[in-house]
């Protein structure tokens, strides 16, 4: 019994526990939160940010408050399993009560058609700008750039464009921060707009914050993406299966504890970043927009302006070319996760592991880019519409993964993992705003309002 103790003790003492101070923790832990948060900053603060803005000046501050509190919890959940279990929420989507891996299917549905949509809309943002900088029209500023970076995803050769596009993006991020500094909103915009509210229950107000609400950050669907990346570090359960150890086992959940804690920490910077981004956004919009938000036949002038009254007009394209950088960098991202995703979770949907996930991933990439360029050739020029519309949609579709997400963490995490009352608190209420914002989205859809 002792020899077996020392045993026990030696395989402890092994484990890699995460840096305690703020140096180790960026030094050997943080990136997760960041892929994750340039994902978001593209669409919804280039696009939705702006147009919100433009329309309600910084009243919509408080809209994105109210759409980032609501949507931690979904994220928050998916960390704390994939930490705590060592395996993406997906692979756990399986258990979810009713019809054999009914959501194993509907992920494979919304990172197959949904994300079609989404690519289209992104890369309709992506064309405009690319328009605005090159003689190319919009359609051919379309296929030809969502058709390189599908070609790009389709034989995994973008890490350097990707690694040169997010160092674009996180130039535009700070670039936006001090304009906000250089130039704030005047006083009469404050007085104006900060506190009053518009019409909560038009169509414009319903339609756009179900928009916001959809697509600002992210959507849920991205906690399985986030958990990708976060398995890839190989920290908390998942070091403990690699060695053969038991995630369950009272020994290790100090261990997990402290790496559940630190992939918290981790997602919040990336989320609080996330925010700042797109506050920011809303007030140069508030300042130099309102009351005449982006529209579909001139979003590139008018996002490339919205910085002028910080920097001068030789703003203009450095505000384009960041915009472009951000959205590009999505579309990227987009084929890549969608793919993958799809990749990885077809075969436990159909319950047969031994398909060619490869395959499966580079016939995604080719699907995504065919839809969303027909997308394009059938609609035209709607950038600003179609993004709305599609994200309207996603408000609805995506309000899944948050209970189930929820689930398998009540499911299958020890009770010392399991959330407090004061988690539970915040889930119940946010999870009933999230419920409202679908059906904001629907009515805005459906023509309820």
């Amino acid at each position: 019994m002792a020899s077996k103790s020392a045993e026990e003790v030696t395989e402890a003492a092994d484990l890699t526990y995460p840096a305690t101070d703020w140096r180790g923790f960026f030094a050997n832990h943080f990136g997760p939160s960041m892929l994750w948060a340039l994902i978001s900053i593209g669409a919804s603060h280039i696009v939705l940010a702006p147009t919100l803005g433009g329309h309600f000046g910084l009243w919509a501050i408080w809209v994105f408050a109210i759409i980032y509190l609501a949507k931690y919890g979904a994220w928050e959940l998916g960390i704390r399993y994939n930490y705590g279990v060592g395996r993406n929420p997906v692979e756990a989507y399986g258990d979810l009560p009713g019809p054999g891996n009914w959501m194993q299917w509907f992920t494979v549905a919304v990172f197959t058609i949904a994300y079609s949509g989404i690519t289209a809309a992104v890369g309709m943002s992506t064309a405009a700008f690319v328009a605005a900088l090159t003689p190319l029209s919009f359609t051919w500023s379309f296929v030809v750039f969502v058709g390189l970076a599908g070609v790009l995803v389709f034989f995994t050769r973008y890490s350097l464009l990707e690694k040169i596009l997010i160092g674009f993006t996180i130039a535009l991020g700070v670039f936006i921060l001090v304009a906000v500094l250089v130039g704030p909103p005047s006083a009469d915009v404050i007085a104006a707009t900060a506190f009053t509210s518009p019409d909560l229950t038009g169509p414009l107000f319903v339609g756009l914050f179900a928009a916001a609400a959809g697509f600002a950050p992210t959507g849920f669907s991205t906690s399985v993406l986030i958990g990708s990346w976060s398995m890839a570090k190989g920290d908390g359960a998942v070091e403990l299966r690699e060695n053969g150890l038991d995630p369950t086992d009272e020994r290790y959940h100090d261990y997990i504890a402290q790496w559940i804690e630190t992939g918290r920490r981790d997602f919040n910077i990336g989320y609080a970043f996330s925010f700042l981004l797109i506050v920011a956004m809303v007030v140069l919009a508030s300042n130099v927009l309102y009351p005449e938000p982006p529209a579909d036949d001139n979003l590139a002038l008018t996002i490339g302006t919205i910085v002028s009254g910080s920097f001068g007009e030789w703003s203009y394209y450095a505000m384009v070319i960041g915009a472009f950088a951000a959205l590009y960098s999505t579309v990227i991202t987009l084929l890549d996760g969608a793919s993958r995703a799809t990749a990885d979770t077809l075969p436990l949907a159909l319950e047969r592991p031994e398909l060619d996930s490869e395959r499966i991933r580079k016939a995604v990439v080719v699907g995504i880019v065919a839809v969303s360029c027909s997308v394009v050739v059938a609609l035209g020029t709607v950038p600003v519409t179609f993004l709305i519309w599609i994200s309207a949609i996603l408000a609805i579709t995506e309000i899944l993964f948050y209970p189930a997400n929820w689930y398998i963490v009540r499911e299958h995490l020890p009770e010392a993992f399991q959330p407090s009352t004061g988690w539970v608190v915040y889930y119940v209420v946010s999870l009933v705003l999230v419920l409202l914002f679908g059906v904001m989205g629907a009515a805005s859809e459906f023509g309820y309002v």
